[in-house]
């Protein structure tokens, strides 16, 4: 269906739950009469249109942080290499040094190997064999690319995958989650797509990948796009006290438009767990851990255990990924660190996605952002606190890299999660976020990415919009993962603000996806 044919349908489906949101309870009858009744009109030529991502640079080699010291710097290219290693399974598997630039580079990025490993320890299950095989739009530390990787890992050195059908050749690379076990508790986890069999590096390998047409039948699966990791040492230095005060600013507008969020808590010290499409991430520092092992199947410090510990497979250290005590790297300070860490550095110093002039009609479109309420739940901006140079104990607060201190963050989140409703809900369980809720994606990056919402399932600025609507009842639509539970939820949190978005003009609707894929 193609994206205007589908907003036509949803809302002649939702249309009487429409006008009862509209004469209940979001907002005024006044405040509505700003922006018009609420439903779509007028021929489709003239109706508002996603311009399309904006032109990727010039070059896939993203920016540090400005004001890094040289030793920083030094960090975080060597954190580019090492985001960029071709996986194997084994140190002698390796086919070049770990030492310099690869043998074998992408013409598009000079530090990735296309063919010969110059890394090791991949266990025997695995969602890619490169962080940037997932994360490359529009360049290193991105998402999903345009073109799907899945054929190239499920058959890299020989290996006798078959891709899910869910992975589509030009749709987001997808990772799944199971909702339940088979004794129908919650699972929740992720279930890797691909196994080391037929794969030179691991020749007695034969283990076999999940079941996931079966799980496709039962509507057990829940689908994640991979984020981008730009600026986000930036929102790792936000101070929970400022998420708080913001959660509780404008109390009386966000009751009338059905907005309430929460933070996700980090249940060992009560902090504010904020990386994820869920938050379910702590730090940077965890993130880039569980990746490593999640993703590409390596241990590491933080998960020193093989998701699978089959003897035939299982060709690796276990802890793998540790400081290196060899003398040639222990006295190198660039290599000491494991890989995982120095991944947690490049997200740390990789700048943030800069926008776009915005033409005359993307500042109105981004007054009507704020007229329309997104930025209730896009918080547009947060302050790092510190200063570069302190000069008294007071002063010394922020992070300990200056160039961090003292920052406005543009991140365009409040970094809470919400009731999302039957659209977006996938069923999954991560820490405070239930099954409808997500964390506010941050759009920071956004004119530049080609899939949206957590399941990437379309393409289109205005079809991801009309998802963020969903009423009490609902079947969940063009939902993917959408089951027996989707009737089950309540109204989406973004309700008012979808509907007063679409009380536009189409004109001024226009303005806004301009101001959006300007960001």
């Amino acid at each position: 269906m193609k994206p205007d044919q589908y907003v036509r349908a949803k809302y002649c489906l939702g249309f009487s739950v429409v006008l009862f949101y509209l004469i209940a309870a979001t907002t005024s009858s006044a405040q509505f009469g700003q922006f018009g009744h609420g439903i779509p009109s007028g021929p489709p030529w003239g109706r508002a249109k996603d311009p399309g991502p904006r032109p990727n640079p010039a070059t896939t080699v993203p920016n540090p942080v400005p004001g890094l010291n040289a030793n920083e710097v030094a960090l975080f290219n060597e954190s580019l290499l090492r985001v960029s290693e071709l996986e194997g399974t084994c140190d002698t598997c390796a086919q070049q040094s770990q030492d310099g630039l690869p043998v074998d580079p992408d013409p598009q990025n000079p530090f990735s190997p296309l063919r010969l490993v110059n890394s090791a320890g991949m266990g025997p299950v695995f969602n890619a064999d490169q962080c940037f095989t997932c994360h490359f739009q529009p360049m290193i530390g991105g998402s999903s690319p345009r073109k799907n990787p899945a054929e190239t890992v499920a058959h890299r050195f020989g290996g006798t995958n078959t891709v899910p059908s869910f992975e589509e050749p030009d749709g987001a690379f997808r990772e799944v989650r199971f909702k339940f076990n088979r004794d129908g508790s919650r699972d929740g986890g992720v279930h890797s797509l691909f196994t080391l069999q037929g794969r030179s590096d691991a020749p007695a390998c034969r283990l076999e990948q999940p079941d996931f047409d079966r799980e496709l039948q039962k509507r057990n699966i829940a689908y994640r796009i991979p984020l981008q990791l730009f600026g986000l040492g930036l929102i790792e230095a936000i101070q929970d006290s400022a998420i708080l005060s913001n959660m509780n600013a404008d109390h009386e507008i966000k009751e009338r438009l059905g907005i309430h969020g929460h933070a996700n808590i980090v249940p060992n010290n009560g902090t504010i767990s904020r990386f994820g499409w869920k938050a379910q991430n702590a730090s940077i520092t965890m993130f880039a851990g569980e990746a490593y092992n999640v993703e590409m199947g390596i241990s590491n410090d933080l998960f020193p255990i093989m998701r699978s510990e089959n003897p035939d497979c299982n060709l690796s250290y276990e802890a793998f990924d540790i400081p290196r005590t060899d003398d040639k790297r222990y006295n190198n300070p660039l290599k000491i660190m494991p890989a995982w860490l120095m991944f947690t550095v490049f997200m740390r110093f990789v700048d943030a996605p800069q926008p776009a002039p915005l033409s005359a009609s993307a500042v109105r479109g981004r007054q009507l952002f704020n007229e329309v309420g997104c930025a209730h739940c896009h918080t547009a901006s947060f302050r790092i606190p510190g200063v570069a140079n302190p000069s008294r104990p007071s002063e010394e607060i922020g992070p300990q890299t200056v160039a961090l201190r003292g920052q406005t963050v543009n991140l365009y989140s409040d970094l809470l999660v919400h009731h999302m409703g039957a659209t977006l809900a996938d069923n999954i369980v991560q820490g405070n976020a239930g099954p409808d809720e997500f964390r506010t994606t941050p759009l920071w990056g956004l004119g530049q990415r080609f899939y949206f919402l957590h399941d990437g399932r379309t393409q289109d600025l205005m079809t991801a919009i009309q998802d963020h609507f969903s009423f009490p009842g609902f079947d969940g639509g063009d939902n993917p993962v959408k089951d027996r539970d989707s009737f089950r939820y309540g109204p989406s949190e973004a309700n008012g603000v979808v509907m007063r978005f679409n009380a536009l003009q189409e004109g001024d609707k226009q303005a806004v996806l301009e101001f959006l894929r300007s960001l």
